[in-house]
């Protein structure tokens, strides 16, 4: 066989392990011709990656290590097949590269979040992404460990903190370390000069050398350290122009006469936010059990909306008035199975209370007294039939005559309709707003007395406001997080 023919035969074995092995990257020599792009091209690829946090090196044009490695993290975190070669056909995926998903810790606005699932680690600093690197974890096969028994390798999950760092060279009994950062005993993150497509290591977190010395001014000791696989249904963010569309005149800037917002995650615990800007004060705290169904309403008539809970599990409704952690102040027993609690101000007398919708007759019950434990919720005032099955049920004051009137959102398509009266009869208002897939809440975002919409989208994690009833564009955004389970609550 010729010279030639030996050439092509290596070429070839090379483009199968870079697409199918997805091996650590081999040098510039023994690359494959066909992963590189033309040169003008490679740098271009290396501005777009450097924008979006995967690139860390030169813009020279070389496709090296460098660049191979910013490509397999890119195509890990799309969920790409992973390779270490760029195909033009996701340009548009990286232009439109926002942000990954990742937990919402607003406490801890500088943090390491490693995406086991993905097999990369995200840094971040005053809450914006920073980078995302690619990494290699625990592989799960068994090895002898330092007691000479058998044991598998995995990477430990969980909420952790760095505890110490060595700088340069550590060896062990399992192999050399580089500038190891430790998070729980002797796991770490550490530099290694291989880092494949694919779960590796005895149990660290394997970085590339080279961002093994990124990170040296990036981690410091007591930075919290978040290690998880990814729930199922949620994944990076993509914007056209990569750019999550937020801002606007901060609707009520003064703070006061003013709806605000509050969150509930899956877990129990609220966020009250005092205004509804990009950077609020926001409050924690924890009341009800994982799975109540969240609400608020001024409860007792001092102008104070607190939150509501109903259980499913025990028919139940809670409701505590004071936004403070501790037990409900009221409880009573509430509807049938299926009924959704719908709170507001049915009769204008100044103190919300919980009335009924019952989807599988799409009919309201309004009642206009506060249940109590030994009656429980009591007769309904008057009911009446409004929408169809599926939509979901929100209350305002939707014409600024001091009474809570109730309002429909067709999640599927956006569509929003409301009555200025509690009775049966067409929407005196029917419109578009947001995406599928968002929630819908009202209030009185910029105290003129009269409550609008507003969304927040869990695809994003974006909180948008309407100051007026009708289609459109929002007139303010600002960023929330990601919160599993979120349900948004005027306040």
């Amino acid at each position: 066989m010729s010279s030639t023919g030996v050439y092509s035969m290596r070429a070839l074995v090379v483009v199968m392990a870079l697409v199918f092995t997805a091996s650590d990257p081999l040098p510039e020599s023994a690359r494959a011709s066909e992963l590189e792009p033309q040169a003008q091209s490679t740098a271009q690829l290396q501005q777009a990656l450097e924008s979006k946090g995967f690139y860390r090196g030169p813009i020279d044009g070389r496709y090296g290590s460098h660049v191979q490695q910013a490509v397999m993290a890119f195509r890990k975190e799309i969920g790409a097949t992973r390779s270490f070669s760029w195909s033009n056909s996701h340009w548009d995926e990286l232009n439109n590269y926002v942000k990954p998903w990742t937990p919402y810790r607003f406490q801890e606005p500088d943090r390491v979040e490693v995406n086991l699932t993905r097999q990369v680690l995200y840094v971040f600093r005053n809450d914006q992404l920073e980078a995302v690197l690619p990494v290699a974890s625990g592989n799960g096969e068994l090895y002898t460990g330092s007691s000479g028994r058998l044991v598998r390798a995995y990477t430990p999950t969980g909420d952790f903190r760095f505890t110490r760092h060595i700088t340069g060279l550590r060896v062990s009994y399992l192999g050399e370390l580089w500038s190891p950062w430790y998070f729980r005993g002797g796991f770490a993150i550490h530099g290694s000069s291989s880092v494949p497509a694919y779960p590796a290591s005895h149990g660290c977190i394997r970085l590339t050398m080279w961002d093994s010395a990124w990170v040296e001014s990036r981690f410091s000791v007591g930075m919290p350290v978040h290690v998880w696989y990814e729930p199922r249904g949620v994944g990076p963010v993509f914007e056209p122009g990569g750019v999550i569309e937020l801002g606007g005149g901060v609707p009520c800037p003064g703070g006061s006469n003013c709806d605000t917002v509050a969150f509930q995650d899956r877990f129990g615990r609220f966020y009250l936010w005092d205004q509804i800007e990009s950077d609020p004060a926001i409050s924690p705290f924890y009341f009800g059990k994982p799975g109540d169904v969240a609400f608020s309403g001024d409860w007792n008539g001092d102008g104070v909306d607190t939150p509501g809970l109903y259980r499913r599990s025990d028919g139940y409704v809670y409701l505590r008035n004071s936004n403070t952690e501790g037990t409900a102040d009221v409880a009573f027993f509430f509807g049938n199975p299926g009924d959704l609690p719908i709170a507001g101000d049915f009769d204008g007398d100044g103190v919300d209370t919980v009335s009924v919708y019952r989807p599988s007759e799409q009919r309201f019950y309004v009642v206009n007294a506060l249940g109590s434990e030994s009656e429980g919720l009591g007769a309904a005032d008057y009911s009446f039939m409004f929408g169809n099955p599926g939509d979901v049920p929100f209350s305002g004051d939707f014409d600024g005559n001091g009474i809570d009137t109730i309002g429909l959102h067709r999640n599927s398509t956006g569509r929003v309709m409301y009555r200025n009266e509690n009775s049966t009869g067409v929407a005196d208002a029917d419109f578009i707003f947001g995406d599928p897939g968002d929630i819908l809440i009202a209030g009185d975002w910029n105290g003129d007395g009269i409550d609008t919409i507003a969304v927040y989208r869990p695809r994003n994690g974006a909180f948008y406001v309407k100051t007026a009833n009708a289609s459109g564009g929002a007139d303010f955004g600002v960023e929330v997080g990601f919160l599993q389970g979120v349900i948004p609550l005027a306040r």
